[in-house]
């Protein structure tokens, strides 16, 4: 009769210690790094020709993110073939009320809004990684100053 008592009791410890054990790591899962979280991009490539300009009056194409949520990082790929180009991640609000306002009056005082943006970046080729400060659709603007037009491929990151 002991030998089986001591069996349960050795059965009933090793449950007791898989449990406890199997509690702690589901635990302690969301005070993991968010670091290795999966960020969000694009799902497909896009290339679009971007017209040459100057620092007064920027050649510019914007990609536009809609649906991105405050609470997730954000990453894509940029590729510029001709040249070099601004990169700046601002809020389509801004960014397109400085389109119209720049179309329609061409008013060299009507520069491009750079203090509004969340991530800048001049370059041939990076990936943009950035966490929007604000759920809603944001714009990857690309701005060329050079005379030269060129073409920037937006890839998944």
């Amino acid at each position: 009769m002991p030998r089986r008592f001591l069996k349960r009791r050795t059965l009933v410890i090793a449950a007791i210690t898989v449990a406890l054990s199997i509690g702690i790591v589901f635990a302690s899962v969301p005070y993991l790094p968010h670091s290795i979280a999966p960020h969000g991009s694009i799902r497909v490539p896009v290339s679009h020709s971007v017209s040459g300009g100057n620092q007064t009056y920027p050649g510019f194409f914007a990609l536009s993110l809609p649906g991105i949520s405050n609470s997730e990082s954000f990453a894509l790929g940029v590729t510029v073939t001709g040249g070099i180009a601004s990169f700046c991640v601002i809020q389509e609000s801004t960014y397109q009320n400085w389109v119209s306002s720049y179309s329609a009056t061409r008013d060299p005082g009507n520069t491009f809004p750079a203090s509004a943006c969340i991530l800048q970046e001049q370059t041939t080729q990076s990936v943009l990684s950035f966490l929007p400060t604000t759920s809603g659709t944001w714009d990857v603007a690309a701005l060329n100053t050079s005379v030269q037009p060129i073409t920037v491929l937006f890839s998944p990151a």
